[in-house]
């Protein structure tokens, strides 16, 4: 009878002991999962960064891709058994493919759309900020936005093909640049990335891109520079009014 009793009880408890694993192989949910924050570099663009999340909900993977300077949505995903990574977004009608594969927190591979094509790499944000001591803000931190802030004539110029001069807006939001071109026209300024003195402004033309126009900021607070796209070349500049 004890020996049955003591049987029944072990078998008991392991039913308990799988249970509990069960629930917490469930709770940890799978490894790929979380935030990332993605830099995406190719011959046309430069580098772009943006927020990429995955999400797995029962079979089925969901993404979302956020604080990107061209609108992507996501129109599929998937995460194979041996960490592949596939996600397929929209770009105003054309298909973004960004393939890669899931090693320890980090995703990278290539993308393409149409014919351009490119290489990306992604760290999940809760594990870069562990392993990472605390940074200043890229370009000095708030004084260094602060004397970024304000209006200035701006220009862009294609060679060989003319000029579309503008006032862009620099202003703080929330502790991050942020640009307005008012009353803006085929031409717009979307986004602002301040590295140093290195200054790369993000561009649409007629609602495509990004166009990033890198450049370096002068002593008397102009900015300019060189930049390519596609084909074409120029130069582009901003002086504070």
């Amino acid at each position: 009878m004890k020996k049955q009793l003591f049987k029944l009880a072990s078998l008991a408890l392991a039913a308990v002991f799988a249970g509990v694993l069960s629930v917490a192989t469930l709770a940890q949910g799978h490894p790929a999962e979380g935030t990332y924050t993605v830099a995406s570099t190719s011959s046309e663009m430069g580098t772009i960064n943006f927020v990429l999340v995955l999400k797995k909900n029962g079979d089925k993977w969901m993404g979302e891709i956020k604080d990107s300077p061209l609108p992507l949505t996501v129109t599929s995903t998937t995460v194979d058994a041996e960490n592949n990574v596939a996600v397929v977004a929209d770009a105003g009608g054309t298909a973004v493919e960004i393939k890669g594969k899931f090693d320890a927190g980090k995703i990278k591979g290539a993308w393409s759309a149409g014919d351009m094509k490119g290489t990306w790499e992604a760290a999940k944000k809760d594990a870069a900020m562990a392993a990472a001591p605390a940074a200043p803000a890229a370009g000095g931190g708030a004084s260094a936005m602060a004397g970024l802030e304000g209006t200035y004539d701006a220009k862009v110029i294609a060679d060989g093909q003319g000029e579309l001069p503008m006032t862009l807006v620099i202003k703080s939001e929330g502790g991050k640049l942020k640009t307005e071109v008012p009353g803006g026209g085929d031409l717009n300024i979307v986004d602002i990335k301040v590295e140093g003195e290195t200054i790369t402004l993000v561009a649409q033309y007629q609602g495509q891109g990004p166009i990033m126009l890198p450049g370096k900021r002068a002593t008397d607070g102009s900015m300019g520079g060189k930049w390519e796209f596609g084909g074409f070349t120029g130069t582009w500049s901003a002086k504070k009014k």
